[in-house]
């Protein structure tokens, strides 16, 4: 599966020391997978990296995944 980032998520990874490693480990083998309720096209990936929980947003296509924005978050009880 080919993965694309948009112009938004290559800035906000810059800005989170957010590096490619990581978004593919959480697309490849997340914690959890939620669909958002709102837009039934974007989804969000989870992965637990040590104290924090990593969030990397996307949408799929036909055979691509398409990476929106990527954060970290302390809130595990919120994400898993």
């Amino acid at each position: 599966m080919k993965i694309h980032y948009t112009f938004h998520a290559i800035e906000r990874m810059r800005q989170r020391d957010i590096n490619r490693e990581e978004i593919e480990t959480c697309l490849n083998n997340p914690d959890k997978t939620i669909e958002d309720k709102e837009f039934k096209c974007i989804n969000k990936c989870i992965k637990r990296l040590n104290d924090k929980a990593l969030v990397v947003v996307y949408r799929m296509e036909t055979d691509t995944i398409i990476v929106i924005t990527a954060y970290r978050t302390s809130k595990l009880y919120k994400y898993l």
